[in-house]
């Protein structure tokens, strides 16, 4: 006489209880962070996992947009004046 098999439901995965920080935020909490662990003399990771909860504020966000936008390769090359002859 043969079991009946249970069918299971398939998933995918944990579903994230945060939605997932855009390059700009985690750039900025990652520059905090390293801010926090060098004034206070810890190590980075610790400063990370200490300070993860806290909001990113305005000028780190501010902060991470210039450093992505100074890294950034432009798309054309910057066109070089006619040289006179």
């Amino acid at each position: 006489m043969a079991r009946t098999r249970k069918t299971l439901p398939i998933s995918m995965g944990p579903e994230r209880k945060h939605p997932i920080p855009s390059e700009e935020e985690a750039l900025g909490r990652n520059l905090a962070a390293a801010f926090v662990a060098t004034r206070e003399g810890i190590g980075l990771d610790y400063a990370r996992k200490k300070y993860a909860h806290e909001p990113v504020g305005t000028f780190w966000t501010s902060l991470a947009r210039m450093v992505i936008d100074h890294l950034t390769p432009d798309a054309a090359p910057p066109s070089r004046p006619p040289t006179i002859q």
